[in-house]
């Protein structure tokens, strides 16, 4: 029962890296949180205990065992996830660095009770002192590390503007954990030679120290780039709405003469209706119909409705026809900057797309409406040339600098808002169909969210309604 115990207090050490690992990716998971947790409260103590009783029926060697549990949490988190596997390496490695440091830091706390320990040269095996040791320790890092892990570590996976480079960043945790194992002692007792454990004791707090002030470096410097982004983002939306305001008051004063000299307008329209000289009357009227024809009222919402004037006056100057369907209301259930600058990606995508055909074949459609008090719907579809590549999140690549940016921060903002989104490219047209739900409805959602697809596949239906 004893040797069984240490072998179980030890591999216990895996269910703090679950907590670990799964604390910064909350958001991106592929089953309900509670699921989940539960399916990892069964399964991960029920695969300790059994390797537990294996190892003290059979004196395994504890690395191999505590890497045969860790292979089977990764498993676990790897099918939990969507994420990209630069993204998964990362957590992984961050947490099996963070509960590699509890154990060689248990080690050196522990060492003049570990220098007895019989079993240490053999299978490596802790005693039960020092594998509690680990397991409060673990409760500290937990405690140190909640910030990062709850929110810094969430909002760097979230950025799309460091995307990139997640395919190297989990470098860092790796070497941190293999710097880790190449400190761990052949035996505790060179821990007792001369100022070894001393050094340790200083020295080896410093690695998770330093990760945690390179994250927290990480996390302030992008918040702060994205503040910038989003001010500037900010700053040009007002500078739509100011052209759209300067462009009704101009149309409301036109109006407005238009009414003060109705009465003369009528009898003008009158005498030329009299003497039956049509032509003079149509050449007459249209100065006066151009007023109408010149400002279109795209939706209620007023934010909604500069961002398409703006871009309709851009596929004017590139000779492009924009169909808009925008039933949108004065009032969503989102925040308007962000439905706004997911719908200006996606127009600019389009123009882009379209600007390489012939004048006669650019044309892009765009629909949008409420589906239901809290349930947003938009589609989007414009031709193209050549072939689109898709990269491994499903998203159009492009080898060329700075483009595809906008179609991962639309995908971050239908994921911050529980939606969905598909892309399809049939017969030379590309679509884009995207569902976006309030926080109210989000929690509905959440018993579907495996399905983005199928729910996809109603957006149009309804909208055509």
């Amino acid at each position: 029962m004893d040797l069984f115990m240490r072998y179980a207090v030890e591999l216990a050490i895996i269910i703090s890296d679950a907590f670990f690992i799964f604390l910064p990716v909350t958001k991106d998971l592929r089953w309900r949180p509670r699921f989940i947790w539960s399916m990892s409260g069964i399964l991960l103590p029920s695969f300790i205990l059994l390797s537990a009783w294996a190892g003290a029926a059979r004196l395994w060697p504890i690395i191999p065992t505590l890497v045969l549990n860790v292979s089977f949490l990764f498993l676990v988190f790897f099918f939990s996830v969507r994420l990209s596997p630069g993204k998964k390496l990362f957590c992984f490695f961050n947490a099996i660095m963070l509960g590699a440091f509890c154990l060689l830091y248990s080690i050196v706390i522990t060492v003049p009770y570990e220098e007895k320990n019989e079993l240490w040269a053999s299978v490596r095996l802790l005693s039960l002192r020092a594998g509690v040791t680990a397991l409060g320790l673990s409760l500290i890092v937990g405690l140190v590390f909640f910030w990062t892990l709850t929110v810094e570590l969430p909002t760097l996976l979230r950025e799309e503007r460091v995307s990139n480079m997640w395919d190297f960043l989990f470098i860092i945790p790796f070497a941190a954990l293999l710097l880790i194992g190449w400190m761990t002692p052949l035996h505790p007792q060179i821990l007792l030679i001369g100022r070894s454990r001393s050094f340790l004791l200083v020295l080896l707090p410093l690695i998770p120290l330093m990760l945690l002030l390179f994250y927290h470096l990480l996390w302030w410097t992008v918040t702060k780039f994205s503040e910038s982004a989003k001010l500037q983002q900010e700053n040009t939306f007002l500078q739509m709405e100011g052209k759209r305001y300067e462009a009704l008051r101009s149309y409301m004063g036109e109006t407005r003469a238009i009414r003060h000299d109705f009465h003369n307008h009528l009898l003008v329209i009158k005498d030329f209706a009299r003497s039956g000289e049509m032509e003079k009357l149509l050449e007459y009227l249209s100065p006066l119909t151009e007023t109408e024809e010149r400002y279109v009222k795209y939706s209620a919402n007023r934010a909604v409705d500069a961002v398409a004037a703006h871009y309709a006056a851009l596929a004017e100057a590139h000779q492009t026809l924009v169909d808009w369907n925008l039933q949108i209301p004065a009032h969503i259930p989102i925040r308007e900057m962000d439905y706004c600058a997911m719908l200006g990606n996606l127009l600019e995508n389009a123009l882009r797309a379209v600007s390489t055909l012939p004048p006669e074949q650019r044309h892009i459609s765009v629909i949008s409406s409420m589906l239901s008090d809290n349930m947003l719907g938009l589609a989007m579809d414009n031709p193209f040339s050549g072939e689109i590549i898709f990269d491994k999140n499903r998203l159009p690549h492009s080898g060329r600098k700075g483009h595809g940016i906008g179609l991962v921060s639309v995908m971050n903002t239908v994921r911050r808002y529980g939606g969905s989104m598909n892309i399809k490219t049939e017969n030379g047209v590309f679509s884009v169909e995207i569902l976006l739900y309030s926080t109210a409805e989000q929690e509905k959602t959440k018993k579907t969210q495996n399905e983005p697809e199928m729910q996809n596949s109603k957006v149009r239906e309804v909208f055509l309604l």
